[in-house]
């Protein structure tokens, strides 16, 4: 006989009687503006005859939620357009297990031994390509995604379903005033929907010296919410929390900064709650983003941070990463050639370990996982190339490695809001003329514009983490030729004889790792990420 064993491990989730089951809310869903019941949005889950129109009625919800509706037939459960809350499922036997504790379906379908593809994609990217996770029989919702579990002899059967895709629309040319009117309003919306979240409690910004989450907070300071934290962390001194730090004062908001040390995270890096957390959020998926991880803890532990506090993080569907060739083509009227939209991914996403074997590694094993999804082996139109390469990484990297940093706020016991992953704000971003896709520029000017507005700083801030990611510093800690061999040791006699300019990263967190486990893999041609994925797969796998 056959059966349909769902699990919920997080205290979010709400349980609601139904007529014919019973159905589990996580999070808020929100359609035309308004919030619904939980029951109103599981009514929307159920499927109808007309596949177009049930994915239609999902796709129109707004928020940042995942939904599970338990019949007698059987088990329909759905993830937001950016798999914010993520759900994992497997089948042994004739029973199908679905939960948003990972390991739970793990234990539950009987899986141990990694798999190596999937392992190839977590060394190379941080993370597991597709529905698949380091186990085989462990798979996962990915963003727009539904699943329809049929509880039917003699075994259950899976469905699954894209209900949304984040790719550009063909809509009518509009000049770039308009685009940047429509952009005004799908933010003004957004804002009014993160302080309706909010409900008077604090909000708590990560201010970086980047332009998303300084969006957030011009528009926090513009609406004048009055409860409002901003904070930066990093080492002493740093640029971005230089930027941050001004861009808090122009606004009049209240900030603090966490200071980050080598020491202060080798003084964690040992805990029960550093590594429990980073088994937790990975759903055996991806690797924990720990760098708001050490603020989130100290701030709610010197009560800066109050219980139950809503973090509105800059994360953010416009990308700025589509490689500047594509867009050269597109004015030339040429295609893009054969293969170069799996290098193009390769070297945005597959890059955690840059040695020859790292680059064998993704030929062998990687190449084909994609070339399966993706149209690798044929010339592109650059209209074409731009949407698979950004359909790529908000799905993969987007989903499961920014968004999935919420789960840090979670784990210090608050909630969050990500006012730039709207739904209706992305769909303003999708309807643009993909020209604005190139270095941002449309959405930069932007930015900077409604700050000068609102604050009165007339002189352009920048981007001062892109200014830390293209310094000389980080440049030089990039170079494969000084991870190995005699660069290597050059490295090491420029730390001792100036400490200032080896002190790593702007978070400092190479604090995180036994030195002599870094040193052994940087000699192996891991990036700071690498080594996090690979001391995670020693330990865990």
């Amino acid at each position: 006989m056959s059966s349909i064993h769902c699990h919920f491990s997080s205290s979010r989730w709400q349980m609601h009687e139904l007529p014919d089951g019973r159905g589990h809310v996580c999070g808020s869903v929100l359609l035309d503006g308004r919030r619904l019941a939980s029951e109103d949005a599981l009514a929307r889950l159920e499927p109808v005859v007309d596949h177009d129109i049930w994915h239609q009625r999902l796709a129109h919800l707004n928020g940042f939620y995942a939904l599970v509706r338990q019949t007698t037939s059987g088990v329909v459960a759905a993830v937001d357009r950016v798999r914010s809350i993520p759900l994992f499922y497997g089948i042994q036997g004739n029973a199908c297990y679905l939960s948003d504790d990972a390991d739970w379906v793990r234990q539950r379908v009987g899986e141990v031994s990694v798999d190596d593809e999937a392992k190839a994609d977590f060394e190379l990217a941080g993370y597991v390509t597709g529905r698949d996770t380091l186990f085989r029989r462990v798979k996962q919702l990915r963003a727009g995604e539904a699943l329809v579990v049929s509880d039917a002899e003699p075994a259950v059967s899976l469905s699954l379903a894209r209900y949304y895709r984040f790719q550009d629309h063909v809509m009518p040319t509009q000049d770039d005033g308009r685009s940047q009117a429509r952009l005004e309003e799908g933010v003004e919306a957004a804002c009014q929907r993160l302080v309706e979240a909010a409900n008077g409690r604090q909000i708590v910004v990560p201010l970086s010296g980047g332009y998303d989450s300084r969006l957030i907070a011009t528009l926090l300071a513009r609406c004048r919410y009055p409860r409002v934290l901003t904070y930066a962390y990093g080492y002493r001194d740093n640029q971005e929390a230089k930027v941050s730090r001004e861009v808090a004062r122009a606004l009049g908001l209240p900030w603090t900064f966490v200071e980050y040390s080598q020491q202060a995270w080798g003084r964690v890096a040992d805990s029960e709650a550093y590594w429990r957390y980073q088994q937790w959020a990975s759903g055996w998926n991806g690797i924990a983003n720990m760098q708001d991880w050490l603020a989130v803890k100290q701030l709610t532990e010197q009560g800066l941070v109050e219980p139950g506090s809503l973090f509105a993080p800059g994360h953010c569907c416009v990308t700025g990463f589509v490689p500047p060739d594509v867009f050269e083509a597109r004015r030339a009227g040429r295609l893009m050639p054969e293969g170069e939209l799996g290098e193009a991914l390769r070297q945005r996403h597959f890059m955690l370990n840059t040695s020859e074997e790292g680059e064998a590694l993704f030929a062998e094993r990687v190449l084909p996982r994609l070339a399966m999804d993706y149209p690798l082996d044929v010339p592109l139109e650059p209209d074409e190339f731009i949407r698979w390469f950004v359909q790529f990484g908000w799905q993969e990297r987007q989903a499961k490695f920014i968004v999935n940093s919420v789960r840090c706020f979670e784990f210090f016991g608050h909630d969050w809001w990500m006012p730039l992953y709207d739904r209706d704000f992305m769909f303003v971003w999708q309807s643009l003329p993909l020209h604005w896709l190139e270095g941002r520029a449309g959405y930069v000017d932007f930015v900077e514009t409604l700050f000068a507005e609102v604050s009165g700083h007339r002189a352009p801030l920048g981007n001062a983490a892109q200014q830390s990611r293209r310094s000389l510093r980080a440049r030089l800690s990039r170079l494969a030729a000084l991870r190995r061999g005699p660069g290597a040791h050059l490295k090491r006699m420029v730390a001792r004889l100036l400490p200032g300019l080896a002190r790593g990263n702007t978070l400092a967190s190479t604090g995180r790792f036994p030195p002599e486990a870094l040193e052994r893999l940087r000699a192996q041609g891991y990036s700071h990420n690498g080594v996090a994925a690979q001391l995670f797969l020693e330990r865990f796998c």
